[in-house]
């Protein structure tokens, strides 16, 4: 395993009370707040507000898929999907996990990555069923997903962990600034939330390319 120290090459300032979750979509990051029970929807590059959808009972995690934006909810973390267009709710799921509380997730083309305290699941996106599961150092509290490899954060280790989903092996440990809460990746980048500055922040991982 390589041990790397990353700087943000791209910082933004966001006004939030608990920075819980992180997604791209299109050209576009929306943060969920679980405090404020909402996704928000900004430029990277100029923090302006583009939409704002409440989302009552929002506790954790924010996804891309199928063109929806997912979220755990409630005491259960039950799974529920919004129109990012319109902010209506399209579709609920049970956790997969019964009992244990959701921490992360994003979207990928062959399904829906959720962590858990020590554990990412990829779930199908047809029933969620159990595609693979990793057993991985540290608390996940954010994940994403480059054309190789599952990204996640851990918030009391200040890091973001890099580990080649196939090999099931942990490739690259980046030290970064602040408590990361939400993971994104944009093709180039990877952005995560900072929840103790409230700050939007992007780092440079040599190597990495396209998105899944």
């Amino acid at each position: 395993m390589m041990l790397y120290a990353a700087g943000s090459v791209c910082d933004v300032s966001v006004r939030a009370e608990k920075l819980c979750g992180l997604t791209w979509s299109g050209q576009l990051l929306w943060f969920a707040d679980a405090e404020l029970e909402q996704v928000v929807c900004v430029d990277p590059y100029t923090a302006d507000v583009i939409r704002t959808i409440s989302c009552p009972g929002l506790r954790c995690g924010l996804a891309t898929m199928d063109g929806n934006l997912v979220y755990a909810a409630g005491a259960d973390h039950q799974l529920v999907a919004v129109s990012p267009a319109t902010g209506e709710q399209v579709a609920q799921a049970r956790n997969p996990r019964p009992g244990q509380q959701v921490s992360a997730m994003e979207g990928a083309r062959n399904g829906l990555w959720l962590g858990y305290r020590d554990m990412l699941d990829l779930r199908g996106t047809g029933g969620f069923e159990l595609v693979t599961c990793l057993d991985v150092p540290g608390t996940v509290s954010g994940v994403a997903v480059t054309d190789r490899y599952v990204v996640y954060a851990d918030r009391t280790e200040e890091s973001i962990t890099l580990v080649d989903p196939l090999l099931e092996q942990v490739i690259l440990a980046i030290n970064v600034h602040g408590s990361p809460t939400g993971l994104a990746w944009d093709g180039a980048h990877i952005w995560y939330c900072d929840s103790a500055a409230n700050r939007l922040r992007a780092i440079d991982v040599p190597g990495l390319v396209r998105s899944l």
